[in-house]
């Protein structure tokens, strides 16, 4: 299915997609974004912590989102993941990609609350010690967040949570100006989690 989707996906299409999302082409191309016709939306596939497609979230026009029928959430995992620096978690592929944007090995979630296990993995599989959780300026997403933190911190590895300044997530931080300068200084200046 993703093959087929593929082969429908039109550079121009992605290239005012992005542009309507505020994230560069190549970002959601990293994330393997393709036109998934039958749905009449855009298709952001799922993966397991082995990188392994396991689903396909959709993402109409109007920002609808849904997923393909018999699909697993998973992460929105892009490839080329540079394996250096903190590995930063947020929610959703739109903001992945703005991330992704600013120069950062990132990953998103399906939801505020989801694949904390597929998280966990994906840190030991490229030995990241240090992981900075993004969480939405909301109470859903902070509370996610933290849970994400914990279990991470009983998994052997050191988060931090930070939350945007400007916005209410990532792609709306970067929107409002966040540089990469800006956001490496919040992570600096964040501490380790604790319960």
């Amino acid at each position: 299915m993703l093959h087929r989707f593929t082969r429908d996906t039109r550079t121009g299409e992605v290239e005012r997609l992005a542009a309507a999302l505020g994230v560069s082409p190549g970002s959601l191309s990293r994330l393997g974004v393709v036109w998934a016709g039958p749905h009449h939306a855009w298709g952001f596939p799922m993966s397991d912590g082995k990188h392994q497609p396991i689903g396909v979230r959709l993402r109409a026009e109007s920002g609808q989102k849904w997923a393909v029928r018999g699909s697993h959430n998973g992460l929105f995992w892009p490839e080329n993941l540079t394996g250096s620096g903190p590995l930063l978690v947020c929610e959703g592929p739109t903001d992945t990609a703005a991330l992704l944007d600013l120069g950062y090995d990132a990953i998103g979630r399906p939801s505020c609350a989801g694949a904390i296990e597929l998280v966990i993995q994906v840190a030991h599989h490229f030995h990241r010690r240090d992981v900075v959780v993004i969480a939405d300026a909301d109470e859903p997403g902070i509370d996610g967040a933290d849970r994400l933190a914990r279990s991470l911190t009983e998994a052997g590895h050191r988060p931090k949570v930070i939350q945007p300044l400007q916005g209410e997530d990532a792609r709306a931080w970067a929107a409002a100006g966040a540089t990469r300068a800006v956001v490496d200084t919040v992570i600096a200046n964040a501490r380790y989690w604790r319960p």
